[in-house]
């Protein structure tokens, strides 16, 4: 299954859902692959992988240099990276004129979708090609939407905007759009106010992460997921109850 993290509002924590959620999937014995499709390379820095010494990357793999599999990076905290590079950003713009540009993700993807249980896609904070290729490809996007920031909630409705235009012009089936509270305080108005805000537009989270700002921060001072330095802490908890969710979604 191909699951896609994206929000176009950044500092939602949608790169520490990424890298928490494939740790905590790979946990489950599945065999999981995440993928950095944003070129600030995020997601790769949070995995600790050094961008200078991978060679092969995604920019690699949307220009047709080398296949998906030529770009992975294997076992890193149990799971496969394909990493981002800057030159991400000119691969984008490259793509605007080409035919069939929503779907070279998925076409590059397709070799490897039987070599894996779970493939996780991180996404830059707008809604640009980058992004619009791993929607097209996701069977189930995750929407992180920051307790602390009502912008976010502006964010995931130009999301499920989006998701609709996709389905209509392209004929693809609508994947799910499982929204995730992040930065949760329950004693903060604001919290519950964006909370009752999704629920009144039938995007009730799939769960709520804490605020642990601390243990984010030193997670990745370490470059280290969260799940793997405080496997036990409460927005792991949240984390691993999303990725049973997912799983439980993905049996039934």
């Amino acid at each position: 299954m191909i699951i896609t993290i994206s929000n176009q509002k950044g500092g939602v924590g949608k790169t520490t859902t990424a890298a928490n959620l494939a740790v905590l999937l790979a946990r489950q014995y599945r065999r999981v692959l995440v993928l950095d499709s944003d070129p600030q390379f995020a997601l790769t820095r949070q995995l600790g992988a050094e961008e200078r010494s991978l060679g092969v990357n995604l920019v690699d793999v949307l220009t047709g240099r080398a296949a998906a599999a030529d770009a992975i990076v294997p076992d890193i905290h149990r799971v496969d990276l394909i990493a981002a590079a800057p030159a991400l950003a000119g691969v984008e713009m490259s793509l605007v004129g080409e035919l069939g540009r929503e779907r070279f993700l998925t076409d590059a993807l397709e070799p490897l979708i039987a070599e894996y249980d779970d493939i996780v896609l991180d996404t830059p904070p707008n809604l640009g090609l980058l992004t619009v290729n791993a929607l097209v490809a996701a069977k189930v996007v995750i929407a992180p939407v920051s307790a602390e920031d009502d912008a976010s909630l502006h964010g995931i409705r130009e999301l499920r905007q989006t998701l609709g235009k996709l389905t209509d012009r392209l004929g693809a089936p609508s994947p799910a759009l499982m929204p995730v509270l992040t930065r949760w305080q329950p004693l903060r108005i604001s919290s519950r106010l964006i909370e009752q805000a999704l629920v009144v537009e039938n995007l009730r989270p799939a769960v709520r992460v804490p605020a642990r700002s601390a243990l984010f921060a030193r997670a990745a001072a370490a470059r280290v997921p969260l799940a793997v330095t405080a496997p036990d802490s409460a927005p792991i908890l949240a984390y691993d109850l999303l990725a049973e969710r997912i799983t439980e979604a993905i049996a039934r």
